[in-house]
């Protein structure tokens, strides 16, 4: 793929409303209005571009990060891109590494940056945590803390209380799990805590020697607040340890049923988590999983009658919208011989592909290793306010 020309600028797009999603094989006049899609570049910068519902685009990608500025030889990426669930907020992090002789680049510095999709505003903030998502409209970020941001009466964070380990976030506060153990058997408490500090249990798990342990996983509450998505594994990416991850799916109402998905695959495969998202009214889970060893593969499942399926082989990463579309990124995980930990990176092979209701419409004209739907108005030209 040729990528096109870029211009740096914010974008206008009508409103996604009423839309009318193309259904294949039936007969229709003119393709409709899929979303508006943010995908991070081959070069570590944040593009979008409105998706048609035939896997066509309504226009050139427009870039609108990195904003940092840097020196020569300096440069930025950007990466851990969030969404609310309303779309209004997105926030990412952007890193600023310098080239290096013994592990071809090194991070210098970083910063968090949150954009108002409405009006195109930019706050960036120089700190060391990343973005876990949002809740409602407040973003919390995780570094050796779980903190959230106040934007008045100037952007600052504020503490959560206590020490729990947030995994995910919700309309009221985070999803956390509270842990105790005496070495050789640990009981973590998943719960619903919302910034004021009050607890809902949705399940003790008791973690033995298998390592599927709940805490410092990648987890995720659909847009519309009803399901939670569980890892329970060992996430240290490629130096894991224990058998593959195992997910938990809940239902976010009064009395929080559980459903046990278990894993992919064979325990010896060493699947773990990537990316999670949900799809459609009914908020499918689709997974885009990684193994690791000497060769790293990746996949894309979805969850069908309590069963993890297969949808594609060799896929990097995947992004879900409640109107039925799933974007999934094929590519492979290609080792980084001059890291100094011999990690892998997501690397797109081919363009993106559309799919709605679990089948596949076409390619789209982008490649991205994060991808996430991004419906709405996006306009103005945007400010910076560096803290």
């Amino acid at each position: 793929m040729k990528p096109p020309g870029r211009v740096v600028a914010a974008v206008a797009v009508t409103a996604l409303t009423t839309l009318t999603p193309l259904v294949p094989g039936v007969a229709h006049a003119a393709a409709v209005p899929a979303g508006q899609l943010a995908y991070v570049t081959a070069s570590g910068q944040l593009d979008l571009v409105g998706v048609m519902s035939d896997g066509s685009t309504s226009g050139a990608p427009v870039q609108i990060a990195p904003v940092t500025k840097v020196a020569a030889p300096k440069y930025v990426e950007v990466s851990d891109v969030v969404v609310s669930a309303d779309e209004h907020w997105m926030a990412w992090s952007e890193t600023i590494d310098k080239p290096n002789k013994r592990y071809g680049k090194v991070e210098v510095g970083g910063r968090t940056v949150v954009r108002d999709n409405v009006d195109g505003t930019i706050t960036t903030l120089g700190n060391s945590v990343y973005p876990l998502g949002f809740s409602g409209h407040t973003l919390v970020s995780i570094g050796g803390y779980t903190e959230r941001l106040v934007m008045t009466p100037k952007p600052h964070y504020v503490r959560l209380p206590g020490n729990a380990y947030a995994v995910a976030t919700y309309s009221k506060g985070v999803v956390d799990v509270a842990s105790r153990g005496d070495g050789r058997v640990d009981r973590e408490n998943l719960r619903l805590t919302t910034f004021s500090g009050d607890h809902t249990l949705l399940h003790r798990y008791v973690i033995g020697r298998d390592y599927r342990n709940v805490t410092a996983n990648i987890d995720a509450v659909s847009p519309d607040g009803k399901k939670l998505l569980v890892e329970r594994g060992n996430h240290q990416d490629f130096d894991g340890i224990g058998p593959s991850s195992d997910f938990d799916e809940y239902t976010l109402a009064p009395g929080y049923p559980r459903r046990q998905l278990g894993h992919y695959g064979t325990n010896a495969a060493d699947w773990r988590l990537q990316t999670a998202t949900f799809v459609g009214p009914n908020d499918e889970a689709w997974l885009a999983l990684h193994d690791y060893g000497k060769t790293v593969r990746g996949v894309v499942v979805r969850a069908v009658d309590g069963r993890l399926h297969l949808v594609a082989s060799n896929a990097i990463t995947v992004a879900g919208s409640p109107l039925g579309y799933a974007v999934v990124q094929p590519g492979k995980w290609v080792l980084d011989k001059q890291s100094p930990d011999e990690d892998f990176n997501p690397v797109p092979t081919a363009d993106a592909q559309l799919w709605f209701d679990d089948k596949e419409i076409g390619p789209i004209d982008i490649q991205g290793s994060e991808l996430s739907w991004v419906n709405g108005v996006v306009s103005g030209s945007g400010s910076s306010t560096p803290l």
